[in-house]
């Protein structure tokens, strides 16, 4: 009968050990998912610390784009202007028909040559 109650005492803490290693197991699983959790955390911290600059370096050269691109529009208007110019210059100074008084006249006029923004920037 001793055996009996010894045997159930014996299964009860064994019983009660597994559990507690049970417990235990699940207790390390949860501290692994939250370990890993904060290396997430730390990598995205890390990565978003590494890419700001680079967000406000590719801003930066956006705007300096825009700005050569309006550069380059407006010189490329005014030089359309002084090429439409130099060809009713080059066409009078061929034609047989225009004096050299007529000539003179022509190239001491001002050249309209659309304005230039000043950029600031």
């Amino acid at each position: 009968m001793s055996d009996g109650i010894l045997g159930h005492i014996l299964t009860a803490i064994a019983a009660l050990g597994g559990l507690l290693g049970a417990a235990g197991g699940v207790a390390v699983l949860a501290q692994r998912r939250k370990l890993r959790a904060d290396a997430a955390d730390v990598i995205t911290d890390t990565a978003l610390t590494l890419v700001q600059p680079l967000r406000e370096r590719v801003t930066e050269l956006e705007e300096r784009t825009r700005s050569a691109t309006r550069q380059v529009d407006e010189l490329s208007a005014s030089v359309a202007t002084l090429a439409g110019t130099l060809r009713s210059w080059r066409l009078a100074v061929l034609s047989p028909h225009v004096t050299r008084d007529e000539l003179r006249a022509m190239v001491s006029q001002p050249i309209e040559v659309p304005p230039r923004r000043v950029d600031i920037s």
